[in-house]
């Protein structure tokens, strides 16, 4: 009999150890560390794709290219998200916290993508029956395709079905749920993970079959599982968005077959989620200008650009250290906007509690908003009203200079297509085209700003 081999790997980076560890030196975590048996390594493990006897060595002058197949969800927002598409015979991981809907965007995508192929929807989590239920919820009257279920969760006799009968979808709900009968450990763990994750990746290249698997997020926000995970997959889906608001939020943060850092934009509704066309006029208030505190903001998410509500509050306190409440934006990037207005100008926020929210929950981590941030302010403190026709866009040096930011022509673009009579922007180097209807307010500094904004009665 062999002698017990055993390891234990952090569950939140990968570390491993042959000791038992309270805490994991790589990333500081608790109690993180699993016990992985390695004593017997079966033969059905092997990598056997990896080195397969079709295996092809030549020059990468003699190699040809041809443009992926990318097929159809028949959601804009994915598709674009995706790079136009998904691309057939890809392996796509999605995450996010429970309740945000990560199923019902699969489910959706699963009862569209049926409709032209051959799809099977594993959901180890719950039966048949129920897996039925959501479908006609969401299907409504459009029905479904060549569509098929399943509940379960061993993966050798999944591999099986997968291999004798021909998929050309796979969507695993979720992957945590699956396990492997010759890898020793609870499903979930990291071992069982990865040996799951591993062989589907093996199946799905060498069938074709394109994959979609949902991962369930850590409480800090982290991919639960190793880092192998993201690794593997060809693209990385974070869907985001607190559950109690009606909005949801769909990142990509890796992608081989396209850019990253896009957003997609959905509504949950009672019959499911609903794609956002005008992000622009969601996250807009039904303010008319009529009060103070209100800037509108030109922000850049991945190639997309929208504008969106800030609203500050400026009130007296009377406590010795004034509170700041923000919501939307950095805390650190709030300190620095009104050191720089307490240094560079005549404002001070010592004796002010100072209130901050950007419309509609969005979080956001541009330097764009710092010059909305800061008309915000200055309008709350002079109890000045911007108009709503008017947008800022912008980045505060700390020497109270206004710098330019990335993609401000496609921003500019956007305030122009959506009718705003002014744009403030820094000098920079923009290019934009003027238009007859909206005017580019160039300015260069903080007192550039405080001058436009006192002189708003002027221009209106």
């Amino acid at each position: 009999m062999a002698k017990k081999k055993s390891s234990f790997i952090c569950s939140s980076c990968s570390y491993t150890t042959l000791k038992w560890m309270g805490r994991c030196p790589e990333c500081g975590q608790w109690n993180t560390f699993e016990e992985k048996d390695e004593t017997i390594i079966p033969k059905d493990n092997h990598r056997l794709f990896l080195s397969s006897p079709d295996a092809v060595f030549c020059h990468i002058k003699d190699v040809t290219t041809l443009e992926s197949e990318r097929i159809k969800s028949g959601y804009k927002e994915l598709d674009r998200i995706m790079g136009g598409g998904i691309v057939k015979g890809s392996y796509n991981l999605i995450s996010g916290h429970p309740g945000v809907g990560k199923s019902t965007l699969m489910l959706q995508a699963a009862l569209e993508i049926s409709k032209n192929c051959r799809v099977l929807y594993v959901s180890a989590e719950e039966s048949v029956s129920q897996i039925k239920i959501r479908f006609d919820r969401l299907a409504g009257k459009n029905g479904c395709g060549d569509l098929f279920l399943s509940n379960e969760n061993n993966l050798d006799k999944l591999r099986a079905k997968i291999e004798n009968d021909k998929f050309d979808f796979l969507f695993i709900d979720s992957i945590q749920t699956v396990y492997s009968p010759t890898v020793p450990g609870i499903p979930g763990s990291v071992s069982q993970i990865k040996e799951c994750a591993v062989k589907m990746l093996e199946t799905a290249k060498r069938k074709e079959i394109t994959v979609f698997v949902i991962g369930h997020v850590t409480k800090t926000g982290s991919i639960a599982g190793p880092m192998l995970l993201e690794h593997m997959v060809d693209s990385v889906l974070l869907f985001e968005g607190d559950p109690t608001l009606g909005y949801r939020v769909l990142r990509c943060s890796k992608n081989r077959f396209g850019n990253t850092d896009e957003i997609g934009i959905f509504t949950m509704m009672a019959n499911g989620l609903q794609e956002v066309a005008n992000p622009s006029q969601f996250f807009l208030s039904d303010n008319k200008g009529t009060s103070s505190g209100s800037a509108l903001a030109l922000i850049l998410e991945g190639s997309r650009p929208f504008l969106i509500e800030i609203q500050s509050l400026a009130s007296s306190s009377n406590f010795p250290q004034p509170r700041r409440v923000v919501t939307g934006i950095d805390s650190g990037r709030l300190a620095m906007i009104t050191a720089v207005l307490e240094k560079r100008s005549d404002f001070f926020f010592s004796n002010f509690d100072l209130f901050v929210n950007v419309v509609g929950g969005l979080k956001l981590k541009t330097p764009a908003v710092d010059l909305p941030v800061t008309a915000s302010l200055l309008s709350s403190i002079l109890n000045i009203a911007l108009p709503m026709d008017t947008a800022f866009v912008g980045e505060l040096g700390l020497g109270g200079e206004i710098r330019d930011v990335p993609g401000i022509e496609l921003m500019l673009k956007e305030g122009s297509r959506l009718g705003l009579r002014r744009i403030f922007a820094p000098a920079g180097r923009t290019k934009f085209k003027k238009s007859e209807k909206t005017e580019i307010v160039i300015v260069k500094t903080i007192f550039d700003l405080i001058e436009n904004i006192r002189a708003m009665n002027i221009f209106e």
